[in-house]
């Protein structure tokens, strides 16, 4: 027997122990044993620990919601671990992992469920007082916030870098546009003002390409224009505001458009009067740029529609737009927001952007994601400033 080990020791002396104290010992140990279940089960990380066959010895809760595995975990006590992952390329890593060789092994999955979450896996193997292995622990973290966080650092990191790089071309190419526009507007006047001078035909067709380059020349403005606000590094003037306004004040101007194509509008806005320090010219040109993309999305639609809803959410306050349109494929979710990401033929890759600029600059947070059928939603959270104070209730309002 091997004499050296705590359970070689104990079966040792057991003819030198009584009965009363080999109860009192076990039930010490099984009392140890429960105290650490009850805390393994009520860790917020996942926990599986198997042997080196990866066979399950233990799996608390956390495991099964992490993974997305069905079940009651003690129902699992004892299967190949593998069998029971529902993710390919995990149940392949652990399926390949050799626990004998002693390594750690980190790995990370994305999964899609209750909106995306970056799962951290790590693979510990356990080693006795000889240096073999005995058995594998595997750790399970949620780490989306530290993933979300570092992808907005990128991003921000990216869009500081083309600032650096473009500026100055930016405004190379904003000031003979100025110039063309000048020049143009003359041409179009001596036109108008020497209508003798040509043939009835000639003028008016020299009157219609002064009027297309003046056009071309006001959109080359415009994407320039976008571009500067997209990459001008520059503190934004916030003064006291409410954002409900702003959002009917969109509306009213995007009103006349959505009518014609037919697109219905549900807004349903938390009845708060919600002080938050905005800029009211910027969001009003974010709000835009996201119900253009939304109208965008909806073209070809049976019956289009666009819900916006606003409500308080712990110390901020959340704004959700969303359609029943197209909705965007899930390889471009991650570059939705990169400068001069587009799929559309004729767009700039520039609006979306700017619309993360603009939530940035308040502070705040924006992403988007699909609908659960079809569509798109934009989520942003924005800090609430002041206390609010309950109004009467606002009505959900179609139109």
């Amino acid at each position: 027997m091997d004499t050296k080990s705590f359970a070689g020791r104990f079966l040792s002396r057991l003819d030198k122990i009584d009965r009363q104290q080999i109860e009192a010992f076990l039930r010490k140990l099984i009392q140890e044993k429960n105290f650490f279940e009850v805390i393994f089960s009520r860790m917020t990380e996942g926990i599986i620990v198997t042997d080196t066959s990866l066979h399950i010895v233990f799996i608390n809760q956390s495991a099964f919601f992490l993974l997305g595995i069905k079940g009651n975990p003690e129902q699992h006590i004892g299967k190949y671990l593998p069998e029971i992952i529902p993710i390919a390329h995990l149940r392949e890593r652990i399926t390949a992992f050799n626990p004998q060789r002693g390594e750690i092994i980190t790995e990370e999955i994305r999964k899609h469920r209750a909106g995306q979450r970056s799962v951290q896996v790590r693979f510990l193997p356990v080693s006795n007082e000889n240096g073999a292995v005995e058995s594998v622990v595997f750790l399970l973290s949620d780490v989306t916030e530290q993933r979300k966080t570092e992808e907005t650092r990128q991003k921000n990191q990216r869009i500081n870098a083309l600032a650096t790089l473009t500026a100055g071309v930016a405004h190379e190419i904003k000031n003979p546009l100025n110039s063309l526009q000048i020049h143009a507007q003359l041409i179009k006047k001596f036109l108008s003002m020497n209508r003798d001078a040509v043939t009835p035909e000639l003028h008016r067709r020299s009157i219609r390409s002064s009027e297309i380059i003046l056009e071309e020349i006001v959109r080359l403005s415009g994407i320039v224009n976008q571009f500067l606000m997209v990459i001008s590094p520059r503190k934004i003037d916030l003064q006291p505001g409410n954002i409900n306004q702003v959002i009917k004040k969109v509306l009213e101007l995007v009103s006349p458009i959505f009518d014609a194509a037919g697109i219905k509008v549900i807004t349903n806005l938390e009845p708060v009067e919600t002080e938050i320090l905005i800029n009211e010219q910027r969001l009003t040109q974010a709000f835009l740029n996201i119900l253009k993309n939304s109208e965008e999305a909806l073209a070809g639609a049976a019956e289009p529609e666009i819900r916006i809803a606003s409500r308080i959410e712990g110390k901020e306050l959340r704004i959700d737009f969303i359609d029943n349109g197209c909705g965007i494929p899930e390889k471009n979710l991650d570059k939705i927001f990169e400068p001069y990401f587009s799929t559309k033929f004729n767009g700039t890759g520039l609006g979306l952007t700017v619309v993360y600029r603009v939530i940035s600059e308040h502070g705040g947070s924006i992403n988007i994601k699909n609908g659960e059928k079809r569509g798109a939603i934009v989520s942003m959270h924005l800090p609430l400033t002041r206390l609010p104070i309950k109004l009467l209730a606002e009505k959900v309002v179609e139109s």
